[in-house]
């Protein structure tokens, strides 16, 4: 009869575990959209090995957010993404997406290394725009995204937005990496609340969030309590870490 009941518990435990997962994708209206404002976020970027030392001169992301409306009226986010490297442009991504819901309408990347990617969103349905079409695998690339998900260059925006509550709050939010053949759902977890020391005098309390994108890698994010916005990333991979910190 003990193990019975302890297994009973067991089963309870999960379920109420599993039951406080908040699941957000395009579909459903759960994210703070108020938190979204216009404007630019530079950030730097660069690696550390596992003892500290810097890998890499860091890179310059500058990442713009603003609104208009289609010829219907209907409220639209532009988002671009610059990533300088020692004054050379390697990318540059430019993205749509309906409000207040932020479901991908479009995107467009030019890559220095890797060449130029347009994507058309449809209904929830990923092609490739008929002016793009240079390829075979263009003209038949379909992709339907289940579960309906956020574009994925767009993490430092749409983080902020989630309703922060308290520790311990699980997420699981639905992205998809443009060009890829699906989209996922990714576990978040808000594993505490700490002040960010930015210099000697001021501090900042923010939200740590925890991603886990799989195979090993993992990346927390401090996310600014009153501001909404992502002020620093660490992130886990290969036995060396990648930092964002906001510059301005």
């Amino acid at each position: 009869m003990k193990v019975v009941f302890a297994l009973l518990a067991l089963c309870l435990t999960a379920f109420t575990t599993f039951a406080q997962v908040d699941t957000l994708n395009t579909g459903k209206l759960k994210l703070n959209i108020a938190a979204l404002k216009e404007g630019k976020s530079s950030y730097a970027v660069y690696f550390e090995d596992s003892l500290g030392h810097r890998l890499s001169s860091a890179a310059l992301w500058d990442r713009t957010i603003r609104f208009s409306k289609d010829a219907a009226g209907k409220k639209i986010y532009h988002f671009a993404w610059d990533w300088y490297q020692k004054d050379s442009l390697l990318a540059h991504v430019e993205a749509t997406g309906e409000l207040p819901s932020l479901k991908p309408l479009s995107h467009y990347a030019n890559y220095k290394k890797r060449g130029k990617f347009s994507y058309i969103f449809t209904n929830n349905t990923v092609t490739v725009p008929d002016s793009s079409r240079h390829t075979k695998r263009d003209s038949t690339f379909s992709v339907v995204m289940n579960p309906p998900a956020f574009e994925f260059p767009m993490d430092l925006e749409i983080f902020p937005l989630l309703p922060f509550k308290k520790t311990g709050q699980q997420f699981a939010i639905a992205f998809y990496e443009p060009g890829t053949p699906k989209s996922d759902y990714y576990l978040l977890t808000v594993t505490g609340k700490e002040e960010l020391q930015l210099n000697n005098s001021a501090k900042v309390s923010c939200w740590l969030l925890k991603i886990n994108y799989g195979r090993g890698s993992y990346a927390t994010f401090w996310i600014a309590d009153k501001s909404r916005e992502v002020l620093k990333m660490k992130e886990y991979y290969r036995g060396r870490y990648r930092y964002k910190v906001k510059l301005y």
